[in-house]
């Protein structure tokens, strides 16, 4: 009987509240779990709930809702149960199952389970939901917050260097003098389209057509002889998707800023491989270092280890570092690829 019934109640659930197989398992348990309360209440002779099954309703309520279904597709489940339940216990060869004048019990007992358990996972389905929301704004924040450091940072940095390569050049060639002091308004008006991108809530960096380029253009802008930079580039770009390539140049980018504001490096190597597949790269240097613990990224972590880091997390990949005092540090991620070639934007 119970089997007959849970196969009406299937044909009338939503598609998406029987797709994924977690949540058509447990709304099999909870059919049953109904039938058992019936059973229970005609047995003692009252409407008796188990509360300890009605609270695994929360369960629903929270898949549900991280599975992104409305919140009214799972009410009007819960009100197909109960419809089912009654076309069951009343209908033709309902005496089978139920005692003579018993009806009224059962229903009664049917309708507060099923009112119960609707209650608690429309309170969960709430609570995840506000849950899922508040890690999407968290993740937002995230994503800001990189934006302003790698984007922000980068450039005021270059431009404060562009400032000491003028004061220093004006004590010589002043046509040196002028080259520095063109670039440095190239660099805010950057920042001021930067400014007006974020307010508007768009990413703030263009697509990089090319990264070997771009990293070059980066260590020559910002004039440091005191460390000599390689940078390898292996493999064709147009095999990686152009949001890839743009963050990938980003993380390069911070880690060369932070050998160049940090390291106190002598030596730096840029080791990039692209295909296909995947990217991977490798960024070494020689400098100061730094005592690295189990937990590369705790508390006191800089904020640009940290934005690489997430940025290469969101990708799918994966980021290592290791450090040692005055013994230089070594950066490696790793980016798989599940798409063919693309053309560059």
């Amino acid at each position: 009987m119970i089997d007959h019934l849970y196969a009406r109640y299937e044909e009338r659930l939503a598609y998406a509240l029987l797709e994924r197989r977690d949540l058509r398992a447990e709304w099999r348990r909870q059919f049953g779990y109904v039938f058992d309360d019936c059973l229970r209440s005609l047995k003692v002779g009252r409407v008796v709930v188990n509360d300890d099954k009605v609270a695994l309703a929360s369960l629903l309520g929270v898949s549900t809702a991280l599975s992104g279904i409305p919140l009214d597709k799972l009410t009007l489940a819960w009100g197909e149960m109960i419809d089912v339940f009654l076309s069951g216990l009343t209908g033709f060869g309902a005496g089978r199952l139920l005692p003579t004048g018993r009806t009224q019990l059962a229903l009664s007992a049917i309708n507060r389970s099923v009112v119960e358990r609707s209650r608690i996972s429309s309170v969960w389905y709430e609570k995840a939901l506000l849950k899922k929301l508040e890690g999407l704004r968290t993740a937002d924040r995230k994503r800001a917050a990189r934006e302003l450091h790698d984007w922000f940072g980068s450039n005021i940095s270059l431009a404060l260097r562009k400032l000491e390569l003028h004061n220093l050049a004006t004590e010589s060639k002043e046509s040196f003098s002028r080259r520095h002091i063109e670039d440095l308004h190239s660099i805010l008006g950057n920042l001021f389209e930067g400014v007006r991108r974020l307010s508007s809530g768009l990413r703030l960096q263009t697509p990089v057509s090319n990264i070997d380029r771009e990293l070059r253009s980066y260590v020559d802008a910002y004039g440091l002889d005191l460390t000599d930079v390689t940078i390898f580039v292996d493999g064709d770009e147009t095999d990686v998707p152009s949001h890839v390539r743009g963050e990938v140049f980003l993380v390069l980018r911070e880690c060369l800023r932070n050998i160049f504001t940090h390291a106190g490096a002598g030596q730096a190597l840029v080791m990039l491989q692209l295909s296909a597949s995947r990217v991977c790269a490798v960024v070494q240097d020689d400098g100061r270092g730094f005592a690295s613990s189990s937990d590369a990224f705790g508390p006191r972590t800089g904020s640009g280890l940290i934005s690489m880091k997430e940025r290469i997390r969101a990708l799918g990949g994966s980021f290592t570092i290791t450090s040692v005092p005055m013994n230089g540090t070594r950066i490696a991620f790793l980016v798989p690829l599940t798409d063919g070639p693309h053309d560059l934007v």
